[in-house]
């Protein structure tokens, strides 16, 4: 068929002005090639028909892109320009590029930038929050929710399996979209000890990563964004389970009182009681091999509606090529930030480890030079897991804090009299040079990222607010409060049950190589030996998963320490394995 024949088939409708809610009108039963005229910007496509991508959902992702100020839930919004005549011909040319193909052009868009002569190709999605037009969203149910488990082979030693769909620059091209996002951008941090990454989702949130090179950290700070975005909200239709625990009962639903409920009141946290309805989404015990329900805000961490009686947090959060791969990540998620709170709230004395990797080594001479001393603690509890727990503690002059190391000479900071004394990280995994990387990298940012802070928010390093927050915890409300109380000279004691001593390797258990399932059989068996339960709802987002082969998963086990911010939102009761050392002080991680 030729362009010509095609045009005949294809109509085309110039918006030189309009309204977001005229754009619903244009869906028909016969192919649309829309052309938007915005300002400086001439958008041609997608194609409308079916199998498509509607143009709300490409208008409202172009609308998110722009920033949080873009009132694009506004169904009265107008938009509209006209395009100099001296482009018409650059835009016919546009036009009969899609018209020769338009099949080609159900999920793309071609933005062309008026005030500079540019021409740029875009590929959308429906929007996050599903589409009944383009991008319907599962249901939720207790049959959606149910697992068949498989083997999942992988090389000997590998925790990911094959992925031909994240294979080279894949992932880069399928996220990263400066004017329809979902990575809205992608920046190497360039002052750092260590290769890092960050990519910026549209919406704010991001994903990082920190490793001994860029393009390695690249892939991990992406995937790290599909993390992030899969676990702010739903991706299934709530044909919403709305109930009370009382109305459900233990056999359909996870009791909230097993999860550790708040130490404190908070106004943010409605006290639970069995009666009090809350919204649920199902997930998979495979502990127990079926469906159970989970209050929504426990299975997702960003904003939602109805009574909240936890402020949960990204912990146990995984991404995988496969949904078996991402709930074993999030599952040593929670083993490593188990070990790292049951290790500080029971002040327990860990052994230090040795390591001869290289960016480990190059990690503690940067530490040194900024007048902090790289510690690396063994972590490992009862869950098995190899955890590692890592320390950059720094020098200063406290000679009156009993059971704290003698440091070497190092040259300090003095002209930053109250950078922290102390930052921590935490790592954990099976390949024990990566666990220690992976604690290093991170305290080693945090360290540099603590020293910028201070010199564009001094006023979070002030010693007089952080000291109120010494004498009361409760004022403890960020994550960068959490570091920086414990980092005042002051709370030097607080760290004291952490003490070098002889150094040894971290010990990896022999568990089943080879398969994934059957390495996540292993843990899930082990941890309901000690009384403990492993439950994960799917968080993947349909449209990631059908282009890139990712899977993402919540993993709850409850009765393990959960990591929470904000002391008002600490939960350490009702926990029969959290053994407290006195009263619970505000934990340290970053």
């Amino acid at each position: 068929m030729s362009a010509v024949e095609i045009v005949e088939v294809v109509k085309v409708i110039e918006l030189t002005g309009y309204q977001l809610h005229d754009l619903d009108r244009l869906n028909a039963d016969d192919p649309v090639l829309p052309v938007r005229f915005d300002g400086a910007l001439v958008l041609i496509g997608p194609v409308l028909d079916r199998g498509g991508v509607c143009l709300p959902c490409a208008e409202d992702a172009h609308l998110a892109a722009l920033g949080p100020s873009t009132p694009r839930a506004n169904p009265a919004l107008r938009l509209g320009g006209l395009a100099s005549p001296a482009l018409r011909p650059a835009i016919t040319a546009l036009l009969d590029r899609v018209l020769a193909n338009p099949a080609a052009h159900r999920d793309r868009v071609l933005a062309l930038r008026t005030d500079l002569g540019t021409v740029s190709e875009h590929r959308v999605r429906p929007r996050p929050g599903g589409c009944p037009t383009c991008g319907p969203l599962p249901e939720d149910s207790p049959h959606t929710a149910t697992v068949v488990r498989a083997p999942i082979p992988v090389d000997p030693g590998s925790l990911r399996g094959a992925n031909p769909l994240t294979a080279n620059d894949s992932l880069r091209r399928e996220l990263l979209d400066l004017r329809h996002g979902p990575v809205g951008g992608l920046h190497r941090i360039g002052d750092l000890a260590v290769a890092a990454v960050s990519a910026e989702l549209v919406g704010g949130q991001a994903g990082f990563g920190r490793t001994g090179d860029y393009a390695h950290a690249e892939r991990v700070a992406l995937c790290e964004a599909v993390e992030r975005h899969a676990g702010l909200r739903p991706r299934r239709v709530t044909t919403t389970l709305e109930a009370s625990f009382a109305e459900l009962g233990p056999d359909r639903a996870l009791d909230p009182t097993r999860l550790g409920l708040p130490d404190l009141p908070s106004p943010h946290i409605t006290p639970y009681h069995p009666d009090t309805r809350t919204r649920w989404v199902h997930g998979w015990s495979y502990t127990r091999a079926r469906p159970i329900a989970v209050p929504e805000h426990v299975a997702y961490w960003g904003p939602s509606t109805g009574p909240r009686f936890v402020d949960e947090t990204s912990n146990g959060c995984g991404t995988g090529n496969s949904l078996t791969e991402a709930v074993l990540h999030g599952l040593f998620e929670v083993a490593e930030r188990d070990a790292f709170l049951t290790a500080w709230y029971g002040r327990t004395p860990l052994p230090s480890l040795r390591s001869d990797d290289e960016l480990t080594a190059h990690v503690a001479d940067r530490l040194e030079q900024l007048g902090y001393r790289l510690e690396l603690y063994d972590a490992t509890n009862d869950l098995g897991v190899p955890s590692v727990l890592s320390l950059a503690r720094r020098a200063v002059d406290r000679p009156d804090q009993p059971g704290l190391p003698d440091l070497p000479d190092q040259p300090g900071q003095p002209d930053q009299p109250n950078l922290p004394c102390a930052f921590y990280a935490a790592g954990a995994g099976l390949d024990p040079d990566a666990a220690v990387r992976a604690a290093a990298a991170e305290v080693v940012m945090d360290v540099e990222a603590g020293a910028k802070r201070y010199r564009t928010d001094p006023g979070d390093y002030d010693p007089e607010r952080l000291r109120r927050m010494l004498r009361d915890p409760r004022l403890v409300r960020t994550m960068d409060d959490h570091v920086n109380v414990n980092g005042l000279p002051e709370a030097l004691g607080r760290h004291a049950f952490l003490v070098p001593g002889p150094e040894r390797d971290l010990a990896v258990p022999d568990v089943p190589t080879g398969d994934l399932d059957a390495l996540l059989e292993h843990w899930v068996r082990r941890w309901e030996a000690l009384g403990l339960e492993v439950i994960a709802v799917d968080q993947s987002d349909p449209v990631v998963r059908e282009r890139l082969g990712l899977f993402s998963a919540k993993v709850i086990v409850p009765g393990s320490a959960p990591m929470t911010f904000g002391e008002l939102n600490r939960r350490t009761t009702g926990l029969p394995r959290l053994r407290l050392s006195g009263p619970p002080l505000p934990h340290p991680f970053p």
